[in-house]
């Protein structure tokens, strides 16, 4: 019987946690690629370490991100010497926040906050 009891309540917290995520608006992600890493390089998106996406060329990430703080990481597909550069983001409900993925000095990749301004979707 308590093992019962034990499941349903699981089930009531993990149902009621499912509903929080829903209404929580978060904001949006967009992050270009600069357009000097050339028709062959292909970039990988981290999000809190599990992988988000991959930026070809022309191409760009715009998706929601939930709100609270991220670790965005950023490097070449297929992989290369160069280890991740990793930014923190704190994301407010309803902003968007923008990033070029550059090349300095042509060694790894780092994403950089942009001027760029968008209204939120």
């Amino acid at each position: 019987m308590s093992l019962v009891l034990a499941l349903v309540c699981w089930f009531c917290l993990s149902a009621n946690g499912a509903q929080q995520d829903r209404s929580d608006p978060g904001g949006r992600l967009v992050v270009y690629r600069s357009p000097t890493f050339g028709s062959r390089m292909f970039l990988q998106l981290w999000i809190d370490g599990s992988k988000a996406g991959e930026i070809g060329p022309a191409r760009r990430y715009d998706r929601p991100i939930p709100t609270g703080h991220h670790v965005l990481s950023v490097n070449y597909a297929p992989r290369t010497r160069y280890q991740p550069t990793s930014t923190h983001l704190t994301v407010h409900p309803g902003q968007t926040y923008v990033f070029t993925a550059t090349r300095p000095h042509g060694e790894g990749v780092i994403l950089q906050p942009s001027n760029l301004r968008q209204e939120p979707q």
